[in-house]
């Protein structure tokens, strides 16, 4: 003993925690937890980015039809000479009418951004001026005009 009458033997002893870390079972359920909203929110973002390509190819045909008549407007040659791709030869492409060339955001994104191909995402003319439905897509877009 000391000389307070304390000493090693009269003191009461608290056994110490381990704080070594998280078990097994622990680390478990967060990861399980963190499958459950992967699993949720994978679906949602897909659906979501579908729609998106969706509305965005829908816009850009609504622009293409405007282009179109406002062409008609100006122009005096017949909107047959429109017909075909809508790429760096088409006669829309000019400040007046469209800047660049629309694609469709479900297409593969186009080598150059000025010149679209068809396999691009390019949209078509026919001979009266319509905009050709998309093929792109899932499931494809078709066209804003369809029912």
């Amino acid at each position: 003993m000391d000389r307070k009458g304390q000493g090693p033997d009269t003191q009461t002893r608290v056994p110490r925690q381990r704080d070594d870390g998280f078990t097994i079972v622990e680390l478990m359920v967060v990861v399980l937890i963190i499958g459950i909203l992967v699993a949720i929110a994978i679906p949602v973002f897909n659906a979501t980015r579908e729609r998106t390509e969706l509305r965005t190819c829908f816009a850009n045909q609504r622009t293409i039809e405007g282009a179109v008549s406002v062409w008609r407007v100006d122009s005096t040659l017949p909107v047959s000479v429109l017909a075909g791709l809508i790429d760096s030869s088409n006669l829309l492409l000019s400040p007046a009418y469209l800047k660049a060339p629309p694609a469709c955001p479900a297409a593969p994104s186009p080598a150059n951004r000025n010149n679209p191909t068809a396999a691009e995402g390019a949209y078509s003319l026919d001979s009266s001026g319509n905009v050709l439905p998309c093929t792109f897509g899932t499931p494809t877009h078709g066209s804003f005009l369809a029912p």
